[in-house]
């Protein structure tokens, strides 16, 4: 688990860089936003960790070559 410490300049754009993140990586905490000390903005922090490998397994049937099928 590592941590992330978002600086932005409003709420908005911490969400909107939070929602970025998540994208890649499986994230916990980030639903408080602090004020900055001594500017304007907010910074709020994340947990985060690379996602768990996952096995997708298909199966299809091919309708139009029915013979390919066991």
């Amino acid at each position: 688990m590592s941590c992330i410490r978002i600086m932005a300049g409003s709420s908005e754009e911490a969400d909107a860089v939070q929602a970025a993140i998540v994208t890649v990586l499986e994230v916990g905490g980030g639903d408080r936003d602090y004020p900055m000390r001594n500017g304007f903005g907010v910074r709020c922090y994340l947990e985060v960790r690379l996602p768990q490998a996952r096995t997708v397994q298909a199966r299809a049937t091919r309708v139009d070559r029915p013979e390919l099928e066991s």
